[in-house]
């Protein structure tokens, strides 16, 4: 392994043709692939793309996955770090996917930071292992580790976190050496976390956008075993990649189609007190078929609010938030549990952040706030005769997330409607 590891920073040293050409041929082609994977990640930074992320669960590997939730958000790297937004959302912020998405199983690091850990930062070792036949073309296949002091892998869950190391195994095309597949395994699990397997893959294509050869995954499948048995798995699609420019600002607006150039309309920043009530209609229907986490969503002011000692919120101001949970379940009822979250107010020449729950909603015959199930049990005495019976309750309720109302549509399919009156109702920002 001493020789292998000299061989490749001979390599990047620029020695002697003739030097290359006697180092053997697997040695060779692993330091290509290093070198072409390098120069295409330099330009990683000014793409970025659609993150479909569909999750699932089951209580052991006997059964099958049961859906759960879509999530999409925009992803790009910056500065050797992954970055999240919602799809539609002006610019990308600086928390982790994990403090976006909040409930479920959520991870980073497939688009891009699991092979800049394996290719280009050094923190991997690599050793040969053959060739194979994987769909019909010939491939080569190397494996990797990457120590526990190297890695930059952390696992998540509701109750504790920890760095592990990984293990795995890639891929590449044996003609065109373009990296085709990885999979990677976490090793060295805390033992604080409540797991016992990671394991994550990644498919990989050379992709032509504008003017610029990628190498991106096309899809990832990410599979989380608990010490219970049970397992959450997230199939993971990368769509709409593009380019932006390097002196532009990051945004996914559509382009204006205006010629003349308008000049921009000065906003003033406003704050809610808490305990603002707001009236507000859906502005459009939210459709159980279609509906997916990340999805934009709006409403409008009824009628105007008032504010002591500053600017009144008009009638047809605009309440914008985003679906924060959407996730299908069948215990006790087949229903889905929904969250709404509400983060901008917006009205002509002004906008303020908001922070609230909803307080009340028009009832629809699904719409529920909890869930509850009884069993009654009867115990008859034998020849004695007589009988008692008993009964027990279980109440389902959503785990809360500050700022998002979550309730439970008790049904296999729903719809919101445009128009649904809601009463949202300000609180203290989460610090």
């Amino acid at each position: 392994m001493k020789r292998f590891v000299v061989a490749l920073c001979v390599l990047a040293s620029g020695w002697p043709a003739s030097t290359q050409s006697e180092l053997p041929p697997r040695v060779l082609q692993l330091a290509e692939l290093k070198r072409n994977i390098k120069t295409r990640m330099a330009r990683l930074p000014n793409y970025t793309c659609l993150e479909t992320i569909e999750r699932s669960r089951r209580k052991n590997e006997r059964q099958a996955f049961r859906y759960l939730d879509t999530v999409r958000v925009e992803v790009a790297t910056m500065k050797n770090r992954e970055l999240y937004a919602w799809p539609g959302a002006k610019e990308f912020g600086d928390r982790d996917i994990t403090e976006i998405i909040g409930a479920g199983t959520s991870a980073s690091g497939s688009y891009a930071e699991e092979i800049r850990s394996i290719f280009v930062n050094n923190a991997s070792t690599i050793t040969w292992h053959g060739e194979e036949q994987r769909l019909g073309r010939r491939t080569l296949r190397w494996d990797y580790r990457i120590p526990y002091y190297l890695s930059g892998w952390t696992v998540r869950t509701q109750s504790a976190s920890g760095r592990v190391s990984a293990t795995g195994a890639f891929w590449v095309d044996a003609e065109s050496l373009d990296l085709l597949r990885i999979e990677t395994n976490a090793a060295e699990i805390p033992p604080d976390l409540p797991i016992t397997a990671v394991k994550n893959t990644l498919e990989y294509a050379r992709v032509r956008i504008a003017s610029g050869d990628l190498l991106l995954p096309q899809s990832a499948e990410l599979i989380l075993t608990e010490v219970t048995g049970q397992e959450s798995r997230n199939r993971i699609e990368f769509s709409h990649c593009r380019e932006f420019g390097a002196n532009s600002m990051l945004t996914f607006e559509p382009p204006s189609t205006a010629t003349p150039a308008t000049p921009a309309v000065h906003v003033d920043e406003i704050s809610l007190p808490p305990g603002l009530r707001l009236p507000v209609r859906l502005a459009h229907a939210i459709e159980s078929q279609s509906a997916a986490v990340g999805d934009a969503i709006s409403a409008n002011v009824e009628s105007r609010v008032e504010q002591k000692g500053t600017t009144g919120i008009p009638k047809g101001a605009v309440l914008r938030g985003r679906i924060r949970r959407f996730e299908r379940d069948s215990t006790p009822t087949d229903h889905y549990i929904v969250g709404l979250e509400f983060t901008d107010l917006e009205f002509p020449g002004y906008h303020a952040r908001f922070f609230g729950d909803m307080e009340s909603v028009d009832t629809l015959p699904d719409l529920q706030w909890l869930l509850s199930t009884s069993r009654t049990k009867t115990l008859e005495f034998g020849l004695r005769g007589g009988f008692m019976t008993s009964s027990e309750t279980e109440v389902y309720r959503a785990i809360p997330i500050p700022g998002v109302s979550t309730f439970f549509m008790e049904a296999a399919r729903f719809r919101l409607p445009e128009g649904l009156h809601m009463t949202w109702r300000t609180v203290s920002v989460a610090k």
